[in-house]
């Protein structure tokens, strides 16, 4: 019986989620109150039954690890499964950081090579979707291919992926990666399974520049396959979410809500590992005097007393008396004090909007620094910040890790971002 092993890219910051991703990977970024982005890929994996998995992380991965753990909440644990995270590891001759996904691979050949596997599933952990890959496990196993490509259909945004183009027998004819132009709807995922003994003979022939080039680039490795492998494409028809901004971010949040919603996260039976960091498991919710909620995910630990409307709430929120949230995705531990009004903010942990302040008011003028990321109206603050008490601050700004009351004022204006002062730098053009 064949049997696969995974490996994980995690360690990508995504620059695009700007302040969200300043102290943590993309992959370690919270979705729908409670899960992390890893959280999806790492249920797909378990599910499926493969219980060998590699994680590639290289971006300020603390967080991460401290979340995934043992792997444990994944019951990715025993003689036979495990979780192994896979830094950049300093080596007896030449040392270098990942080079690209290709060669974070290929850095870890010792670990794909002694795996007890004849296949290799890769997939990436900002992307949120459920998955069963039996079904791909078993398409990639019945036509003997040496690289199968998972596709989704995706219409309006395809050029920003990978596009393939599938003959009748569903084998890979063509693979672009982000044409300006598509020639099919048919978007990569970033799911690749891989023929053991060919993935490790592609990727030494790609590091060694044996095909005239040197890459360290994964999509590269896969349109060299595609021209002398058995490659074939296998399409989801599920739903698939990749955040690459915050526009796109904040979108995703509205979709899980409502009595029906586009996303239901919860039929998907993600699995979390909710106790990091915490001794014991978080209080139930509790709505006191004057609290009213529609239209809400709120966690456990949350503390309500004021309105919360339409918003995505993670656990240990608090919501002083006569404040309202509307419209809005607060991550652990924020504080929303007493009379403060809060639309369409995106705030990280421990976020303190000071009583009486205001945010999400004004016009919507697109981000100064990162236009092509936020224009939706969301306000995006990183952790720990603190708005002073009475502050106005308006639609699709920035407030960066470490700004402190000083730096940010009394007035902040849409689209405007702030810096601690020791470190202000100028908007990119």
């Amino acid at each position: 019986m064949r049997k696969a092993i995974a490996m994980v890219f995690a360690g990508g910051r995504g620059e695009d989620l700007s302040v969200l991703t300043e102290r943590r990977p993309k992959s370690a970024v919270i979705f729908g109150g409670i899960y992390r982005c890893i959280d999806f890929a790492l249920t797909n994996l378990a599910r499926a039954g493969i219980g060998q998995v590699g994680i590639l992380a290289q971006y300020r991965p603390a967080s991460l690890m401290d979340h995934v753990g043992t792997g444990m909440a994944w019951d990715l644990v025993g003689a036979s499964r495990g979780v192994r995270f896979l830094p950049p590891y300093l080596k007896l001759s030449v040392s270098e950081w990942y080079r690209g996904p290709a060669d974070a691979l290929y850095q870890n050949l010792d670990f794909v090579e002694r795996a007890d596997a004849s296949d290799v599933l890769v997939v990436s952990a900002d992307h949120v979707y459920s998955m069963d890959y039996g079904p791909l496990l078993n398409f990639h196993h019945e036509r003997d291919a040496d690289l199968t490509m998972v596709f989704a259909p995706r219409d309006a945004d395809a050029s920003r992926f990978g596009i393939g183009e599938l003959n009748a027998t569903g084998q890979i004819i063509n693979f672009m990666e982000k044409p300006e132009f598509p020639r099919t709807n048919l978007a990569s995922m970033s799911v690749y399974l891989f023929k053991k003994e060919v993935l490790v003979e592609e990727l030494r022939r790609a590091v060694s520049g044996e095909d005239q080039t040197v890459t360290f680039q994964i999509h590269e490795v896969l349109r060299r396959m595609i021209s002398r492998r058995r490659a074939y494409g296998f399409i989801f028809r599920g739903t698939w979410s990749y955040s690459r901004t915050l526009d796109e971010y904040y979108a995703f949040h509205q979709e899980v809500l409502g009595a029906t919603p586009a996303v239901d996260i919860a039929a998907w039976d993600v699995q979390s590992n909710l106790m990091a960091g915490r001794a014991s498991p978080s209080p139930p919710a509790r709505y006191l005097p004057g609290a009213r909620i529609a239209n809400s995910l709120v966690s456990a630990g949350c503390v309500i007393e004021g309105t919360v409307e339409d918003s995505v709430l993670s656990p240990g929120v608090r919501v002083g008396p006569r404040a309202v949230v509307k419209g809005s995705v607060l991550w652990d531990d924020v504080v929303v004090e007493a009379d403060a009004q809060v639309s369409a903010a995106i705030a990280d942990k421990r976020v303190v909007f000071s009583q009486g302040c205001q945010v999400g008011v004004g016009e919507s003028v697109a981000s100064d620094e990162r236009p092509a990321s936020l224009s939706c109206g969301a306000t995006v603050l990183a952790m720990n910040v603190r708005l002073p008490a009475g502050a106005r601050v308006g639609k699709n700004c920035l407030i960066h890790v470490d700004a402190t009351e000083d730096d940010i004022g009394m007035q902040v204006p849409s689209g405007k971002s702030v810096l601690p002062a020791a470190t202000a730098r100028p908007v990119r053009p």
